[in-house]
């Protein structure tokens, strides 16, 4: 029988930050140095404005490996407490140390000179102090989270934490039929929208390059490479940002325009409650966190502004807990 639950880092987020924060400071900073390095060798005389890119640009790369490993620490939850450790320090807070947990919410998460409201889990402490859980960068928040709402309520109930049960057992509803003849579809024309013009002025754009110049784009392997990377992550954004949205009678149904394979379906009884949000960068999106706390986000940027309404509405017919952050009323 389980009696400790550990966290587990989420590596694509880990990896994605990594490869474009370290990636652009570190390149930018490499490349001023063997510029530096060039000029001194062709006779450019010695100067100290020489070492201002990279003096600019390397701190920001150090302090994004410090940020990972403060700003995410390693989880462990036994029935003694909560321990959080970092490669700087360990720390263990025993559960008569801590008044209440809010599972679910948002939080300003600071990052540089950027601060948003990111999904956290809240810890509040004795002393009024909080300690945030970024939690989508545990690759198991759903069951980090089970466990801290069985142990809010232990709390709550001022009960032993012998009871604390460490097993997870989910429904599986994912995968059953759904009849969606009696579907209501929540929808936008997305080749109207800017992520729709976008996707295929991008795709024809370079059809059209490659078609009237073949001798350059198809012959010069740093050309090919470059053009079909550039093209996977831009479409890739894009089209992620395509869903919408089906509601039965039993069921939440979540497709995509353009990964037309792909369908996520919920309960709508499984639903704890949904989240109408605007996040850094993204189109107007949809978060589904389920009574497990299952936690997905949905950007839907070809939902009009009537769609959204439409759909908030329908929510609210459900009787679906819903929390808008959005500018949609």
């Amino acid at each position: 029988m389980n009696d400790q639950m550990t966290s587990k880092r989420n590596i694509f987020l880990t990896g994605l930050l990594l490869l474009v924060v370290v990636g652009i400071f570190g390149f930018i900073g490499t490349l001023s140095i063997f510029k530096v390095i060039d000029d001194l060798k062709n006779g450019v005389p010695f100067t100290k404005t020489m070492f201002i890119v990279p003096l600019i640009f390397y701190p920001f790369l150090f302090y994004t490996f410090y940020y990972l490993l403060t700003y995410f620490p390693s989880l462990a939850i036994d029935k003694d407490g909560i321990k959080l450790s970092t490669i700087f320090k360990t720390k263990k807070y025993a559960w008569t140390e801590i008044k209440q947990i809010q599972l679910i919410g948002k939080q300003f998460h600071k990052f540089l000179f950027v601060s948003m409201p990111m999904e956290a889990t809240t810890i509040q402490l004795n002393d009024n102090s909080e300690i945030y859980l970024w939690v989508d960068y545990y690759r198991n928040k759903p069951d980090l989270r089970v466990i801290l709402d069985r142990a809010n309520n232990i709390l709550q109930d001022n009960k032993q934490f012998a009871r604390l049960d460490f097993n997870i057992d989910r429904p599986n509803f994912v995968d059953q039929y759904v009849n969606v003849n009696d579907a209501n579809e929540f929808n936008g024309n997305h080749l109207f929208t800017f992520n729709g013009l976008f996707f295929y002025g991008w795709v024809l754009f370079i059809g059209f390059m490659v078609s009237t110049k073949p001798q350059v784009f198809l012959t010069n392997y740093g050309a090919i490479i470059s053009i079909s990377f550039a093209t996977l992550v831009i479409t890739g954004i894009l089209s992620y940002q395509m869903h919408y949205f089906q509601i039965t009678s039993q069921y939440l149904i979540v497709k995509n325009t353009i990964w037309f394979w792909r369908k996520d379906t919920y309960l709508l009884s499984e639903i704890r409650e949904i989240v109408i949000e605007n996040p850094h960068r993204l189109s107007t999106s949809v978060r589904v966190i389920t009574n497990d706390y299952r936690d997905k986000l949905y950007p839907a940027g070809s939902l009009r502004y009537k769609n959204w309404k439409e759909l908030i509405r329908q929510f609210r017919t459900d009787n679906i807990k819903l929390r808008n952050e959005a500018t949609i009323y």
